[in-house]
């Protein structure tokens, strides 16, 4: 027989037996990967905690003379609001105005926030 078959022969085994190595390796490291991440994650507590919690609503309000879009909303908005033009631009979408201008007698819905039940 040939000298290098035989050296192919004894050469494979070697050969699975370094890939099963790699194998077990790889397969222990991802193991324990997976542990530590369900570990950690199944420890982790929830800091997000709700006393109670608000709901968005709207109100018809008529338009008395003298309001502008600015009174009204400096006097309905609430803290859930950060700026009174974000505010003022909710109202405008919310009644399908184009400008701020408004006419007395005329209706406009206004959004604010109460605390909700459950």
């Amino acid at each position: 027989m040939n000298n290098t078959y035989l050296n192919n022969l004894d050469y494979e085994p070697r050969r699975r037996m370094v890939v099963r190595r790699k194998f077990r390796w790889i397969a222990l490291v991802l193991l324990f990967i997976v542990m530590v991440l369900t570990v950690i994650l199944a420890t982790k507590k929830v800091t997000a905690k709700r006393e109670g919690y608000r709901v968005k609503q709207v109100a018809s309000i008529q338009i008395q003379k003298g309001d502008t879009l600015w009174s009204i909303a400096s006097s309905h908005m609430s803290d859930e609001y950060n700026d009174l033009n974000d505010y003022i631009a909710e109202i405008m979408v919310s009644n399908g105005l184009s400008s701020d201008k408004i006419q007395a007698g005329n209706y406009i819905i206004v959004p604010y926030y109460t605390d909700g039940s459950r």
